[in-house]
């Protein structure tokens, strides 16, 4: 099985940005704004976004550059209307067909259902059900961790959500990396959620790819590296997390990163790579960054992945 990029490269390099930020509109609307571009095209979604179930109540886009056909962006406010989950990739796609330059708004649109769940807006209701937290930022920690699982149904979806992540908040010092404004936004807040994104991948001299993805924004600043061969054999992977929700548990999943040293990629990356860095044992955002990169490849021999 041979591996190669399914994007252009510019020289000898490929990458992709992302940046976003998010507005409060009202008690339960934010907006959403987000700027995806690399080489060939430069596209702006901005989306109105209902709480709590961030429904796209409207959807914009504008093609600030590249040939793509910018009939596109009429077709994309067919979105409106979809929620975020199970579906939304369908719906896009449904939405926008398959012509050129779909596919780079799907990504687009991908993100900005990735960054749009970000913001929270809890009412005093949803707080009250939760206890006051005593003294020290272990235990204010695990009432932010409560409440997260709950609003956003968040329970076992990763490491540090998982039930028996519960008790090392007694065993350890655990400290939240927000503060609580996040989940109190005010109509009329101004980028109370900001995301930057940063996707590289480079063809190296003696044959494969170094790629490279990376995430900083209010909450993370983490990033995943790995080498690809032309046999698609990964080496030399590792991460980092420099911010992080819950420091003293987010840090765990990342030494899991240099277990995927040997692994043979395949069209079914999406499952490898969700027992090695994803999953209840694992870190969903370190599993996306990685995601985004093998997406950019395809598979010659091999079935691909959904």
């Amino acid at each position: 099985m041979a591996i190669e990029l399914s994007v252009p490269l510019n020289q000898t390099n490929y990458l992709r940005t992302f940046e976003a930020e998010i507005d409060v509109l009202a008690e339960n609307e934010l907006l959403v704004r987000g700027l995806m571009r690399d080489h060939r095209f430069a596209f702006e979604h901005t989306w109105k976004l209902r709480t709590p179930d961030y429904e796209v109540a409207e959807a914009t886009a504008r093609q600030v550059g590249g040939e793509f056909d910018r009939r596109l962006c009429d077709l994309y406010a067919e979105i409106k209307g979809v929620r975020i989950g199970r579906g939304f990739s369908k719906r896009v796609i449904s939405a926008l067909g398959d012509q050129p330059g779909a596919q780079e708004h799907l990504l687009t649109a991908i993100e900005m259902a990735r960054v749009g769940q970000q913001v929270y807006q809890y009412t005093p209701e949803f707080e009250a059900q939760f206890p006051k937290a005593a003294s020290g930022p272990s235990e204010a920690a695990r009432v932010a961790w409560l409440k997260d699982r709950a609003y956003m149904s968040l329970a076992n979806t990763c490491y540090a959500y998982r039930d028996e992540s519960e008790a090392l908040f007694a065993g350890r010092e655990v400290r939240c990396g927000f503060d609580s404004e996040l989940t109190r936004p005010k109509p009329g807040d101004k980028r109370v959620f900001w995301r930057n994104k940063r996707l590289a991948i480079e063809l190296k001299d003696n044959g494969g790819f170094a790629c490279e993805s990376a995430m900083e924004d209010r909450i993370h600043d983490i990033k995943i590296n790995f080498d690809l061969s032309d046999a698609g054999v990964i080496s030399n992977a590792r991460s980092r997390g420099l911010r992080l929700p819950y420091h003293g548990i987010c840090e765990d999943p990342h030494q899991r990163t240099p277990a995927l040293d040997g692994l043979k990629v395949s069209g079914a990356f999406v499952g490898q790579f969700a027992e090695h860095v994803g999953g209840a044992s694992g870190c969903t955002h370190l599993f996306d960054l990685s995601i985004d990169v093998l997406r950019l490849f395809s598979f010659s021999g091999d079935y691909k992945a959904n």
